[in-house]
């Protein structure tokens, strides 16, 4: 079984071009909306740099604290576009929605996981914690992440899409 990303990514370009649109962001609401931004690619490229697909349950840096850290570096960077365009309608749509989308996204993942790993993957989902860790080794995760992986993992669009979305919003913000 291949987990289907297709209409979601489809569905996420549709909501980036309706947020451009309504977005209204001041120059303070750009510089902590692409903070915040900036730091959940972060976490998106450590969590992808750490990743090795279909060779195994991945267990080590960010993985050994969350289950599901490159979603959490999605919800951040969405989180700082919220800031960044604020509107308070969209905002509120994404905070709902995204919980939601998600939600059943890892379910489907976690089903996958543990019909194609078994014991070891069950045995994953009973010590690490689906999104929030209980503790956090910041130096311990760096020292896990190879640049090399996140680019195989294909982080490089995700950074690309983002300086593209800085760039709009910052075009948009000097109109």
């Amino acid at each position: 079984m291949k987990i289907r990303k297709t209409p979601r990514i489809i569905i996420g370009f549709v909501v980036a071009l309706l947020f451009i649109w309504r977005a209204r962001p001041t120059s303070p609401s750009f510089a902590l909306g692409a903070l915040i931004m900036v730091l959940g690619e972060c976490v998106r490229f450590v969590s992808a740099g750490t990743l090795i697909k279909f060779e195994g349950v991945t267990r080590s840096g960010i993985y050994s604290f969350t289950r599901n850290p490159l979603y959490i570096g999605s919800f951040i960077i969405g989180l700082g576009a919220c800031v960044m365009g604020r509107d308070l309608v969209f905002t509120g749509l994404f905070l709902l929605l995204f919980p939601i989308v998600y939600s059943r996204v890892i379910k489907r993942e976690e089903a996958y996981l543990v019909g194609r790993y078994g014991e070891e993957y069950e045995a994953y989902l009973r010590e690490v914690p689906r999104i929030l860790p209980r503790r956090f080794d910041l130096a311990g995760a760096l020292r896990e992440t190879s640049p090399f992986l996140a680019v195989k993992n294909r982080e490089l669009p995700a950074i690309l899409g983002l300086m593209a979305v800085l760039g709009v919003m910052a075009l948009k913000m000097a109109v």
